[in-house]
């Protein structure tokens, strides 16, 4: 290899290695912009990315954005209608020769007599044809009132989901707290048994207590450890709950606002069951169903009276090219004799419909009214609950120290501060759990008064 190879080839290597160098700088710092956690979650925002984010949510918009659809379908009755058609035909039905040969006999049956059999021919016809609605007696009117019905139930279906929806991601997120409340109740109850485990081996040592008390504390650390193992694969699993609820695939934040210990809010359980009679989802889509059963009343009806209709037509015919052109315009009715008794059943089912509408909405009203007071009732006592865990963890707080002081003074026993630890443990995760059980109260009377996202 000459020289000058050898300084080229060396060259490449260099520019090879520049190129790579530039994509280490610039592109690390962007791989790992990417992968950095987003910040503090909040409950807000967590109900925001789930109402974007829920498959229910989009399935709902969908089905309201087909019932929109149907509005239109069910207006077109008033428009023109156009139409465009063309036939062939080949036969001896048509009689007569030439180009604009007249049928004496159409496709659609022989009229009149035929001397002779002709021979078979082709035939062309052409024809756009149009037919307007004069007058239907409101089955067009009352199939466009139903139809807007049928949109404004498929809205409130929505807004039901809506609210499901944020009562899952509420409930998950709540339960995340809790659970991280959790973890760090069990990592106190860990660093307190290694604490007694180590004052435990101090005495031990000295002689002023038995082998028996470091046997007890290593066995209150290590199940300890095993709890507080437990506690933080439920958060892992409270976690996968979110991220369901929220409809994400995976976790980006760094943290989560802990809102469980929120200030109660002034409640009257009157003023919740009037909120919830005027927007609950369920008592306005009864509503607009009635609506809808009235409207079908009315299209039913209209099987007793006649349908007026406009035509015209404009077309070519023949049985050779250049086809004859031909054009008419007409006023047409018609009037149902008798259909097997079909409108006057159709008439009754409607209305039958309709009672059990309004039964229904009585029903729901009843049905509202029981959950709302039930998630109130839910709410006061969840608040008094608080209350009492508060005083309770404050209690055993207390009783814990002063097992630990009698301990280290050596008055007291390992089984009396043991005891003392599975208390107070148990009382902090009681008062979480009161924290929990509000939270969840209360989102489910937001829910049962219909508050709106």
């Amino acid at each position: 290899m000459t020289g000058s190879s050898c300084r080229h080839q060396t060259g490449r290597i260099l520019l090879h290695l520049c190129l790579v160098a530039v994509c280490v700088v610039f592109l690390l710092p962007l791989a790992g912009l990417a992968a950095a956690p987003q910040g503090r979650l909040t409950e807000k925002e967590a109900i925001e990315l789930a109402l974007k984010q829920h498959p229910a949510i989009k399935e709902s918009q969908e089905r309201r954005a087909a019932a929109k659809a149907q509005i239109g379908v069910s207006r077109s009755g008033y428009f023109p209608q156009a139409s465009f058609t063309g036939n062939y035909y080949y036969g001896d039905a048509f009689a007569g020769s030439g180009r604009g040969a007249t049928s004496q006999a159409f496709p659609s049956g022989v009229t009149g007599a035929i001397s002779g059999r002709p021979k078979p021919r082709d035939f062309y016809i052409y024809r756009f044809n149009f037919t307007q609605l004069i007058y239907d007696f409101g089955k067009t009117a009352g199939a466009v009132a139903g139809s807007r019905a049928g949109y404004q139930q498929a809205g409130e279906d929505l807004a039901g989901v809506r609210q499901r929806v944020v009562l899952e991601v509420r409930t998950a997120f709540y339960g995340y707290l809790a659970a991280g409340r959790a973890v760090r109740v069990e990592e106190e109850n860990v660093r307190n048994n290694r604490e007694i485990l180590r004052q435990a081996q101090g005495f031990y040592r000295v002689g002023t207590r038995a082998k028996i008390d470091v046997t007890k504390a290593e066995a209150n650390l290590y199940d300890a450890e095993t709890t507080l193992l437990r506690a933080k694969n439920l958060v892992d699993l409270a976690r996968v709950s979110l991220l369901t609820a929220m409809g994400l695939k995976s976790w980006p934040f760094a943290a989560v606002e802990d809102v469980l210990e929120a200030p109660p809010k002034t409640l009257t359980l009157a003023d919740l069951k009037e909120q919830a009679l005027k927007q609950r989802p369920e008592v306005l889509r009864n509503r607009y169903q009635q609506e809808g059963d009235r409207a079908a009343i009315r299209v039913a009806r209209s099987g007793y009276f006649p349908t007026f209709s406009g035509t015209a037509a404009y077309g070519w015919q023949g049985d050779g090219y250049p086809l004859l052109s031909d054009w008419w315009v007409g006023v047409g009715v018609n009037f149902p004799l008798f259909e097997g008794l079909k409108t006057k059943f159709s008439v009754d089912q409607a209305r039958a419909q309709l009672r059990a509408t309004l039964a229904g909405a009585e029903v729901l009203a009843q049905d509202v009214a029981k959950e709302v007071e039930q998630n109130f009732l839910d709410v006061q006592t969840a608040r008094e609950v608080i209350r009492a865990s508060a005083k309770a963890k404050e209690a055993a707080q207390e009783n814990l120290r002063l097992a630990q002081g009698r301990y280290q003074a050596g008055v007291g026993s390992i089984i009396e501060v043991t005891d003392a630890l599975v208390q107070f443990a148990r009382a902090d995760l009681k008062y979480v759990q009161a924290l929990y059980d509000y939270r969840i109260s209360e989102a489910r009377l937001d829910k049962a008064v219909g508050r709106t996202y």
